[in-house]
């Protein structure tokens, strides 16, 4: 039942998509109320698959300093905390900040990290 609730949501989440200007493509550019409830609502399932979209987020920041720029002296060491941390520090922020944006957290969250050697 979890699993096809989960289908139903992605399914509104695509039409949400199509009928409306958004940031980012996923849970990234929700709001953080947004966030928290789905969050509150699929547990683990929304978790995962957050991680998931998290890594490709931060990796997509990466990769477009590295392009940009034409070398990698500014990307960030995205290894240097585990998943699970960035996953909390995004969590965090929303729980902090209801009024705010997952993306805004994400940046934050990127600007902390080092620089890669």
């Amino acid at each position: 039942m979890k699993k096809l609730t989960l289908y139903v949501f992605l399914s509104l989440m695509w039409c949400n998509l199509v009928f409306a200007d958004r940031v980012t493509w996923g849970f990234a550019g929700d709001s953080c109320k947004k966030f928290n409830k789905n969050k509150k609502k699929f547990g683990k399932e929304f978790d995962d698959m957050f991680e998931s979209e998290m890594m490709g987020f931060l990796t997509g920041i990466n990769t477009y300093i590295a392009f940009i720029d034409g070398n990698t002296n500014r990307v960030k060491s995205l290894d240097h905390n585990s998943q699970d941390y960035a996953y909390s520090n995004i969590s965090e922020y929303c729980r902090k900040k209801s009024d705010g944006y997952v993306f805004f957290g994400l940046i934050e969250y990127y600007n902390s990290l080092p620089k890669s050697k």
